[in-house]
């Protein structure tokens, strides 16, 4: 499954604070983290309870109910990005070339003798 990087953005009124936050996900640890979160790093964010979020989901839609799951009675904003970077399918395989032949200097020393 992916993983994603997600600003959470937490509100309401009362406007939780990051103890809160912090004491719901040591309460559902468990739940939390079998739904794919990773972690959470609180941004030093004045007179707001934001936070760094990583996770591991199907996709976005699954980050965003996962985000809403952690403080269930205040209002979330997930900003989210796909962390992974998934490998290039139009990139053909790397060859290696094959050796010139034994006695290439001699023919190239006669092409450009002859050239003249």
């Amino acid at each position: 499954m992916p993983t994603y990087v997600s600003v959470l953005k937490w509100s309401g009124s009362p406007q939780p604070t990051p103890g809160a936050i912090r004491d719901a996900i040591r309460e559902r640890a468990a739940f939390l983290r079998r739904k794919g979160l990773h972690s959470v790093v609180f941004l030093p964010d004045e007179g707001a309870c934001a936070a760094i979020a990583v996770s591991t989901c199907r996709d976005a839609a699954a980050v965003s109910s996962l985000a809403r799951s952690i403080f269930p009675s205040a209002a979330v904003r997930s900003d989210t990005m796909l962390f992974d970077v998934q490998p290039a399918t139009n990139v053909r395989p790397r060859t290696v070339p094959s050796p010139p032949p034994v006695d290439f200097r001699r023919a190239l020393l006669r092409d450009v003798v002859g050239a003249r």
